[in-house]
């Protein structure tokens, strides 16, 4: 007998041990929890929260806690994740959604924090993120009492809102867009090809972990959006068609460009943003080669491969958010491309023969560590816009007096120790972006007032 208590007693401290802790951010602070729980973050932003993780965790939340009399109560938490998708650590914090901080919150906070930390666990212990497994990470979720997340039913009679009217809708013929964005979906429902005048299909923010569909059955659809999802990189499987031109699949576990592209025979738009795409290769732009817009936003690339110049009909490029240092002399083949967005790297230079790509209208370059530009960037006659703030120019790039056609310029936030005269001989700007600079202090108006001055006499608006 004594040996089976003491069985049952090990088994129930081992229950207890597997359970989250749920402590409040103030608590969590004061007993130094918070420095073991940054390994938990990413490098890069906090993962963006899987609808059905903020479901669950309402859920949880509505069991111990009487939503009607906590009718403006908000709960701000922090799910620490194990590599096994399981909560180690529930942060929480309260405030109200009228007023703001907690300190004004009209209700007894120690009774609610002692049911929070003393009655949440359980009903959390089971949940399990499958984007998070296999390495640790951090989700916020906002609560408040009240909240619905219910989506709109839409008043068009072309368009459909949710799984029941997929079921059930009889005039079939006329529909033209799904929108099952937040349906709790995991497989996707067979349904759909009841409807083959589909042009749209949305199915962002659910836990869709495969694709197989059949597009001979929707010759008509142009659009589809799996954002948000737990597709992996052998999991998308799209026959083969002439209709889609945008294939959103960002915010998923890829690694690369899917096998499937080159499939879609008119796809023009492929966003793979936030992704982790490091199996990104020279291979992986020969199946880009009709794409003429790609998303890799915060997609973790440390290096552009050299096959991005396979990509010759692309116009569009988004390498916002990234980890490059350097961008390859073959991006310089994109004859094409019109808009560069590279802000948001490491970059030290831009591309020697960057007035290769003549038709660059836009380039955006923010938030880098340039300090020179190329010598043949003023060749460029064609770009409009040029964003340069946030990085590390001391001096005035010489290079920009030679646009002619330059329409808005922005110098922001760099280190100009003074003002940089040889602004003035830009022939033609409608907009000059100079503020954030060390020259710029409080009597910039009037020790700069005749350079200011002259600017303006120039069409030119200025903002400083």
């Amino acid at each position: 007998m004594r040996i089976l208590i003491t069985f049952v007693l090990a088994l129930a401290s081992l229950l207890s041990a597997a359970q989250p802790v749920v402590i409040g951010s103030r608590e969590a602070e004061s007993q130094g929890l918070t420095k073991k729980l940054q390994e938990y973050k990413s490098p890069g932003d906090v993962t963006e929260t899987p609808y059905s993780t903020q479901l669950a965790i309402q859920s949880a939340y509505y069991k111990i806690l009487d939503k009607e009399k906590l009718h403006n109560l908000g709960i701000i938490s922090q799910l620490y994740l194990n590599q096994h998708g399981k909560i180690d650590y529930l942060l929480y914090n309260f405030s109200d959604a009228r007023m703001g901080p907690e300190a004004k919150l009209p209700l007894n906070l120690d009774s609610l924090k002692q049911i929070v930390s003393g009655q949440l666990a359980p009903f959390i212990g089971d949940f399990v993120s499958k984007r998070g497994i296999g390495h640790k990470s951090m989700l916020r979720v906002f609560v408040f009492s009240g909240m619905t997340m219910t989506p709109p039913k839409s008043k068009k009679d072309s368009v459909i809102t949710n799984l029941e009217d997929v079921l059930t809708n009889r005039d079939s013929l006329k529909i033209k867009t799904i929108n099952l964005e937040r349906s709790l979906l995991t497989p996707i429902p067979e349904a759909i090809y009841r409807f083959p005048n589909l042009e749209k299909l949305l199915l962002a923010h659910n836990d869709i972990e495969e694709v197989n569909l059949d597009l001979s059955r929707l010759p008509k659809l142009q659009q589809l959006d799996l954002d948000g999802n737990i597709l992996t990189q052998d999991k998308v499987h799209l026959s083969k068609n002439k209709s889609i031109k945008l294939l959103n699949l960002q915010n998923n576990m890829l690694t690369d460009v899917p096998d499937v592209v080159p499939n879609c025979k008119k796809l023009e738009s492929v966003w793979l943003g936030r992704n982790n795409m490091s199996g990104l290769s020279n291979k992986s732009f020969t199946k880009l080669k009709r794409i003429k817009d790609l998303n890799l936003y915060k997609a973790e690339i440390t290096v552009l491969p050299k096959g991005v110049r396979k990509m010759r009909k692309i116009q569009v490029l988004d390498l916002y958010h990234n980890k490059l240092e350097v961008l390859p002399q073959s991006i310089t083949r994109l004859k094409r491309l019109t808009h560069l967005a590279v802000s948001h790297n490491q970059l030290t230079a831009l591309p020697s023969k960057i007035d290769k790509m003549k038709n660059v209208q836009i380039i955006y370059a923010h938030h880098n560590r340039m300090s020179k530009l190329p010598e043949r960037i003023g060749k460029m006659k064609n770009l409009r816009i040029l964003d340069l703030g946030f990085n590390w120019f001391t001096n005035f790039p010489p290079e920009l007096v030679a646009f002619g056609n330059l329409s808005e310029l922005d110098l922001s936030s760099n280190n100009f120790p003074e003002f940089p005269e040889q602004l003035l001989k830009i022939k033609q700007l409608d907009k000059l972006y100079i503020r954030g600079n060390p020259f710029l202090q409080a009597d910039s108006e009037k020790k700069y007032g005749q350079q200011l001055g002259l600017l303006k006499s120039k069409n030119i608006e200025v903002f400083y």
